[in-house]
């Protein structure tokens, strides 16, 4: 790695450990045009701030969409600016990683696929592209207009391997997903890239989410995100944020760049409980996780009813053995019957417990016996197993 005169460089920071390989990065903070009107001069201006990088650099990190950095009112003027300027962004990314022979990260729609994909383009030293990320939890507004199919199946988090370092990645609304920071802390990353469009946020709460990251994975979190304007308290905050859970330095609204140089190999460890050695934070966790107390969750959760295919595969039993070979093999629909003259409780919580969010579930009410309260018992189990959302009630 080069070494370099420091803008921010973490020393002092006594429980780190490993050999010091300082980096340089640089985080580019763009405004965003609320209104429209700007867009095109954010992204002149984001093209000169690339231009501006000079080889002491050895990670430059863009927001997500840098090449859109505004308002499109319709999905014709998206694809009438995405990707033009997107294809320019990409050139001028691939001119600066290798006239500067430094790391480029952009945010920007892949126009390259059928449907367009929310996207960070990975550029090594040389100016190719070595890799991209795929946004896996896309906002509903984006389901409009782009593709979002790859983020229903089972994905391993997607590390990318440079000089030795490896790198996860995450966009905008990926960092609200904190049950998703466990898995990729397992990977062990230095770096984690984070592009962002974050418009809405407080300074305070980004900065809680950021240095929870770092803390949590054990990687330096290097975000770039864009302003709403010189006098906003929302959104922006482009940052770098170390494994002690530090913010390194932040850039709050301002429309500029960040320059801050760490060292990824300094891991922070901490004590892991009494008489135990020191550890990295989701270590620590790992000793005590007992997943079977918290949400539903893994590859075998499906989309919940409200984005279920409505021509499902459907299985009626009250048989424990004949509904679970049923889930097991993919039928997409169970149906079961409560009798309001039988003790129907045990079953649904066996039903429930073997099989909440892992399929859409009608769950039939037989008789003249439901009162509300009988009902209001049968969402309340529904509820306490976090079935809610795949379940929907039919009156026999």
């Amino acid at each position: 790695m080069k070494r370099l005169s420091l803008f921010v460089l973490c020393l002092g920071l006594t429980a780190f450990v490993s050999e010091a390989r300082p980096m340089k990065s640089r985080v580019i903070q763009q405004a965003y045009s609320p209104d429209g009107k700007d867009l095109q001069k954010n992204f002149d201006w984001t093209i000169d701030a690339l231009r501006r990088c000079d080889p002491s650099l050895d990670i430059v990190v863009l927001p997500e969409t840098a090449s859109i950095p505004g308002k499109t009112f319709s999905h014709e003027e998206y694809m009438r600016v995405g990707p033009e300027n997107t294809r320019l962004l990409l050139e001028a990314c691939s001119e600066t990683a290798r006239r500067c022979s430094t790391l480029v990260f952009a945010g920007a729609p892949d126009f390259s696929l059928e449907v367009p994909r929310n996207t960070i383009f990975v550029f090594d030293r040389t100016g190719n592209i070595v890799g991209k990320y795929y946004k896996q939890h896309l906002v509903r507004s984006e389901w409009k207009f782009l593709d979002k199919s790859y983020t229903e199946e089972w994905e391993q988090p997607y590390i990318l391997e440079i000089e030795g370092l490896k790198f996860a990645f995450m966009i905008c609304y990926d960092f609200y997903f904190y049950e998703n920071y466990a898995n990729i802390a397992r990977w062990k990353p230095d770096i984690i890239i984070g592009c962002s469009h974050q418009r809405s946020d407080t300074f305070r709460a980004l900065d809680l989410i950021n240095a929870f990251c770092a803390y949590h994975t054990g990687a330096y979190v290097v975000r770039a995100s864009v302003s709403m304007g010189p006098d906003s308290e929302l959104g922006g905050c482009s940052c770098v944020a170390a494994p002690t859970g530090e913010i390194l330095a932040t850039l709050r609204s301002e429309v500029a760049t960040l320059d801050v140089t760490f060292d990824p190999s300094k891991k922070y460890l901490k004590p892991a409980g009494y008489g135990n050695p020191p550890a990295m934070h989701s270590e620590y966790i790992d000793l005590g996780r007992r997943p079977w107390k918290y949400r539903p969750g893994g590859s075998a959760i499906v989309p919940p009813l409200s984005e279920a295919p409505s021509n499902r595969s459907v299985v009626t039993s009250n048989d424990m053995a004949t509904l679970g070979a049923a889930v097991a093999t993919g039928t997409q629909e169970i149906c079961i019957t409560l009798d309001s003259g039988a003790d129907w409780e045990p079953f649904l919580k066996d039903v429930l417990k073997h099989f909440s969010c892992h399929v859409i579930m009608n769950i039939r009410l037989k008789g003249a016996g439901w009162d509300e309260a009988s009902i209001a018992r049968v969402k309340d189990l529904v509820f306490i197993y976090d079935a809610q959302g795949h379940v929907y009630y039919t009156k026999m």
